[in-house]
């Protein structure tokens, strides 16, 4: 796949953590014809990469639409997970990220921690093999999380929707992680401030639809809500719009870019 950097004017956007696959597939097609950008669709098990990935097949058509699946098991779903991992090993090589994967100690308290660690070191080994981003989940584990993500300096990860202690964060950008901020950045003070500790260089936007918005009281979960993230950062950050604009679409195709050249030498 080849990506050109043609998405920095004002009807392009880039979303880099959201479900397609959670959507109503007829609804979902009717929206996706209409939206210029690139969506990153996260899967949380292998059945949803394959519905992702044939969402992708199927939106090839829409001209101004780029969608990327990724491959990840979510911490939720850790414990459905054989106990040989390698069976993932032939799908995490199609995936150009790797995502959404971590560690949960709030909404997957019912699954063993040490099998949420297995799930999520399997996928660490492998970024960090091939030096590849990840998109990580660490809701109410943000130390264990920091800890374990010392032992693959190769891996390239990036954290999503962060809400947790600001000294970890600090850390994590000390290490030069790229953050997600979407649809709780403009609600809670806490991720304000940590948006405005936040280089610009590291700043991503994310929808986490279809279930994200409506589940903080909001109505909007269709593909479109990231225009908002991106005014609601602009509004957080002082920056004007055409600066986020480009701030986050740039940092995005760097990731992309990378991501997909690194792809290829697998392929």
């Amino acid at each position: 796949m080849i990506l050109q950097k043609n998405y920095f004017n004002p009807n392009n956007y880039i979303d880099f953590h959201t479900h397609l696959n959670d959507y109503p597939q007829d609804e979902l097609f009717f929206q996706l014809k209409d939206f210029s950008g690139i969506i990153i669709t996260a899967s949380c098990d292998s059945e949803s990469y394959k519905k992702n990935c044939l969402i992708q097949n199927n939106s090839k058509t829409f001209s101004k639409l780029k969608v990327i699946p990724t491959f990840g098991i979510h911490p939720k779903q850790a414990a459905n997970c054989p106990n040989d991992l390698s069976v993932y090993d032939e799908i995490c090589y199609t995936s150009p990220i790797i995502g959404e994967i971590g560690l949960d100690l709030c909404w997957a308290k019912d699954v063993p921690f040490n099998k949420q660690e297995k799930v999520f070191r399997y996928f660490l080994e492998h970024c960090n093999a091939n030096k590849k981003y990840c998109v990580i989940h660490c809701k109410d584990a943000e130390k264990q999380v920091s800890q374990i993500l010392l032992d693959y300096p190769e891996a390239k990860p990036i954290i999503h929707w962060y809400d947790g202690p600001t000294n970890i964060y600090k850390e994590f950008i000390k290490r030069g992680y790229y953050q997600t901020f979407g649809c709780e950045s403009i609600r809670s003070k806490h991720i304000q401030n940590l948006l405005l500790l936040t280089p610009p260089n590291l700043i991503l936007a994310e929808t986490d639809n279809p279930e994200s918005e409506p589940w903080l009281g909001g109505s909007d979960n269709s593909i479109f809500l990231i225009k908002k993230i991106y005014q609601d950062i602009s509004q957080i950050s002082g920056r004007s719009l055409v600066d986020i604009q480009t701030i986050i679409n740039c940092n995005s195709m760097t990731i992309l870019e990378e991501a997909f050249s690194r792809l290829c030498q697998f392929s």
